[in-house]
C-alpha cells in the first residue's frame, strides 16, 4: 500500500440505517441520511437507500451532481442555502431545500418561475444554537412574505441544533419547534410535509422516548456513518455498527528516541505551542498520515499499546512502546475516527477510498443461465459450450446466484443484458473490453443506438444501481476525436492501448476488478472480439493479445466477483475459428484452467 486508504464498510453502514429507520418509523418519523461526511460517495448513499431512508441529504453541489451522474433519483435534500449565483443549479438539480433568508427566497422564486417549476423549502428555525435559521418573532411575517412569491412552496419547517453552539435537542426546544409549525400550518391553512427536528443528535431524546409528538423527519449522517460515536458519547447505543470506516497507513519509520525534544521550544507549524511529557526513551513510529489528510487528533488506533503523539502537514507520530503485538517499518497501522477525522479523510485527495461490500456467495454447484440469439445460440451448440460449463462444476439454473451469460450480434444487444444484471443484482459494475470507445453521438435516442454509440447510451441511461466510478473500458485503440471529447467528460476509467504497453494487461485488469468491484455486488463483464489481435482476422485489429484475453478472463473469474458475462459481435460474418477462440474465451471467464 503505497498511500494511505480509507475502507468504507457498506454493509455496516446499511445495518445502520436500517437501525435508525426502524426506530424513527416507531415515531412516525421519516429520516434523510446524510452523505456529505463522504462527499457524496454513490455507493454510501446506495447503503443508505437500501437501510430504508426516504432521500439523501447533501451539503454540496459537487456532491449532488455526484450522485445524479451515478442515476440515484431518491429525493435530495440540500442540507446550506447556495449563493445566490447557484440558485439556478439549485431549483434544476435538488428537490428541496433548508432555507432562512427572504432575499435568496425571492431569488429562488424568480429563477422557478421562469423554469416553470415550484420549490419545496424547509423553514428552518433559529432555536437557540445560534447559525442559520429564523429568529422566532420573525417567523409570521416571513411566511406571508414567502406566500406571495410564486415558484416557492413551503413544505415544512425545521432547525439545527449542536453544529455551532452545541445546543443539545430537548424535550422543550423540540417542542417549541412543533408549535412553530402549527402556527404555520394555521397562516398556509394546510398541514406542513416536514417538521425536521434536527440532526443525529436528536436521536438520544428519540431513543429515551421523549421525541415530541409532530417530529416527522430527521436528517441522519453521524449515527449512520460513524455508529453514533460522537452522538452517543457517554452511554453507546449498541444496535449501532461504530466500525464503518477505517484508516490505515504504513510505518515509514520506527526508532527508539525521547520522549522530550532537544533544544530551544518555540511554535509548531501549525501555530501551536506543544505540551510533551517526559517518559524516558519510547519506541516511535512514524506513518504516511499528515494533517493535510486527518484531524490527528480524532484518530483512536486499533492496535492496543499504540497512541497517537501529534502530526505535521505529511507525517503521524506514533508512541508503538506498547504496541501488542510489536509493529516493524513497512507495516500497516489503522485507526477508527471521530466525525471531524473521517470528515478530513473523505475530503483529502492524498487518501484512497476503497467501498467495500461483501460478495454473496454460490456456494457447491455453482449456477449458469445462457441466452443467445440465433447466431449465438449455433455457436452453443457447435461448439458446446454449455456441456463444457458444466464440466467445470456448474449447473443450469434459472436464478439470481446464476452467472449469466449472454451472446450478442451486435454491441447494441448488450444494453438491455447488462440492464438486467443491474436490477438483479442491486449494486453493479461493469468492465468493458473493445478496442473501439462506441461513444460517437446518438442521433435518436428514440432508437436503439447504433454499435459504435452504444457505450455512450449505455452511460447516458445508465441501468438502475450502476455508478460511472464503477465501470472501466479495457483496450481502446479507435477514439474519433468527438469520442474523446465525451470520454473525458464521464467518470469511468479507461485503460487505452498506450496504457496497457505501459503497465501489463494484467495490472490493468487488476485495477479495473477493484474499480468495478468497489462498494458493488460484483460486476458484469463485456467483451467484443474486435478487441483481440487474432491470427487470420482483419476483424481483430484490438492490441490484446489472445493470451492476455484469456488472462483477463481467468483474473475475472479467479476474483469471485464476476456476476454476468455479455460477448457481442458473434455474428455469420465471423469466421468459425474466431468463433471458437471466443469460446474459449467464455470457459476461461467460467474458470477454465490448465491445472
Amino acid at each position: 500500500m503505497s498511500d494511505p486508504q480509507v475502507s468504507i464498510d457498506l454493509a455496516r453502514i446499511e445495518h445502520n440505517a436500517r437501525t435508525v429507520v426502524d426506530l424513527c418509523r416507531h415515531s412516525g418519523i421519516t429520516p434523510f441520511g446524510v452523505t456529505k461526511g463522504t462527499c457524496g460517495m454513490p455507493q454510501v448513499a446506495r447503503a443508505m437507500l437500501r437501510g430504508g431512508v426516504a432521500g439523501i441529504a447533501e451539503s454540496r453541489f459537487e456532491n449532488i451532481r455526484r450522485l445524479r451522474d451515478a442515476g440515484i433519483d431518491c429525493p435530495i435534500m440540500l442540507l446550506r442555502s447556495p449563493p445566490l449565483t447557484r440558485v439556478e443549479e439549485l431549483v434544476r438539480s435538488v428537490d428541496i431545500s433548508l432555507q432562512s433568508e427572504l432575499q435568496l427566497m425571492r431569488e429562488i422564486s424568480r429563477v422557478a418561475e421562469r423554469l416553470g417549476r415550484v420549490h419545496d423549502v424547509i423553514l428552518m428555525i433559529d432555536l437557540g444554537d445560534l447559525r442559520e435559521g429564523i429568529w422566532p418573532n420573525d417567523l409570521v411575517s416571513t411566511v406571508e412574505e414567502v406566500l406571495t412569491l410564486p415558484g416557492v412552496r413551503i413544505a415544512g419547517v425545521g432547525t439545527n441544533l449542536t453544529c455551532f453552539g452545541a445546543i443539545v435537542p430537548t424535550q422543550d426546544n423540540l417542542t417549541q419547534l412543533v408549535s412553530h409549525a402549527y402556527k404555520v400550518e394555521c397562516i398556509l391553512g394546510r398541514p406542513l410535509d416536514w417538521v425536521s427536528g434536527g440532526n443525529s443528535s436528536s436521536l438520544p431524546l428519540l431513543l429515551a422516548g421523549g421525541m415530541p409528538a409532530g417530529i416527522n423527519n430527521l436528517r441522519i449522517g453521524e449515527a449512520i456513518l460513524q455508529g453514533g460515536r460522537d452522538t452517543f458519547l457517554t452511554e453507546p447505543w449498541q444496535a449501532l455498527d461504530r466500525d464503518a470506516f477505517e484508516l490505515t497507513g504504513e510505518l515509514l519509520e520506527v526508532k527508539i528516541k525521547p520522549s522530550m525534544p532537544i533544544g530551544q521550544s518555540g511554535i509548531d507549524a501549525f501555530g501551536n505551542v506543544p505540551v510533551f511529557v517526559d517518559e524516558g526513551d519510547r519506541l516511535r513510529g512514524i506513518a504516511n498520515i499528515g494533517r493535510e489528510d486527518v484531524i490527528a487528533e480524532g484518530l483512536i488506533p486499533t492496535r492496543p499499546g499504540v497512541r497517537v503523539l501529534g502530526a505535521s502537514s505529511d507525517h503521524l507520530v506514533l508512541d508503538l512502546t506498547d504496541a501488542d503485538p510489536p509493529l516493524k517499518v513497512g507495516e500497516n497501522v489503522s485507526f477508527r475516527m471521530n466525525y471531524g477525522a473521517m470528515l478530513t479523510v473523505m475530503t483529502s485527495e492524498y487518501v484512497e477510498k476503497v467501498p467495500m461490500l461483501d460478495v454473496r456467495e454460490t456456494g457447491e454447484g455453482r449456477a449458469y443461465a445462457i441466452t443467445a440469439d440465433a447466431v449465438g445460440g449455433a455457436l452453443m451448440v457447435v461448439q458446446g459450450v454449455a456441456e463444457r460449463i458444466e464440466h467445470l462444476g456448474f449447473v443450469h439454473r434459472e436464478d439470481e446466484q446464476a452467472v449469466s451469460l449472454s451472446i450478442c450480434g451486435h454491441r447494441r444487444d448488450l444494453l438491455p443484458h447488462v440492464e438486467a444484471a443491474g436490477q438483479l443484482h442491486d449494486a453493479l459494475g461493469v468492465i468493458w473490453i473493445d478496442s473501439d470507445a462506441a461513444m460517437m453521438p446518438d442521433s435518436d435516442d428514440t432508437a436503439p443506438p447504433a454499435d459504435n454509440a452504444t457505450l455512450r447510451r449505455m452511460l447516458t441511461r445508465l441501468p438502475p444501481h450502476v455508478a460511472p466510478e464503477n465501470i472501466v473500458l479495457i483496450g481502446l485503440r479507435n477514439a474519433a476525436p468527438e469520442e474523446v471529447a465525451a470520454l473525458k467528460a464521464t467518470r469511468m476509467r479507461v485503460f487505452p492501448m498506450s496504457e496497457i504497453d505501459a503497465v501489463g494487461l494484467r495490472q490493468a485488469m487488476r485495477d479495473a476488478i477493484a474499480i468495478a468491484s468497489a462498494g458493488t455486488r460484483g460486476f458484469h463483464l463485456c467483451y467484443s472480439p474486435t478487441a483481440t489481435d487474432m491470427s487470420g482476422w482483419s476483424g481483430g485489429i484490438g492490441g490484446i493479445t489472445v493470451r492476455e484475453t484469456h488472462s483477463a478472463m481467468e483474473m475475472a473469474a479467479l476474483s469471485g466477483k464476476l456476476r454476468s458475462l455479455s460477448i457481442s459481435g458473434i455474428d455469420a460474418a465471423l469466421p468459425s475459428p474466431i468463433v471458437a477462440e471466443c469460446a474459449n474465451f467464455i470457459l476461461s471467464a467460467f474458470g477454465k484452467t490448465i491445472l
